[in-house]
């Protein structure tokens, strides 16, 4: 399907550079709404997963502060 003269139109390259950063922000906003969702829908560790006091998992990897 090939676009006829009158459905194309030009645009300067400064526009379409704006127009592309808009489009990473919106999508960067979008992709940070989304972890945030996945975040607060996790539920937490209860499935019998180890719950670790900052000093506890320090000494489990060997750290010592």
């Amino acid at each position: 399907m090939s676009p006829e003269a009158s459905e194309i139109v030009t645009i300067s390259r400064a526009e379409l550079d704006a127009l592309k950063a808009e489009l990473r922000r919106l999508r960067r906003i979008v992709g940070r709404d989304v972890a945030r969702a996945r975040i607060q829908a996790d539920r937490g560790p209860g499935d019998g997963a180890p719950v670790l006091a900052r000093e506890q998992l320090a000494e489990a990897w060997g750290i010592i502060e």
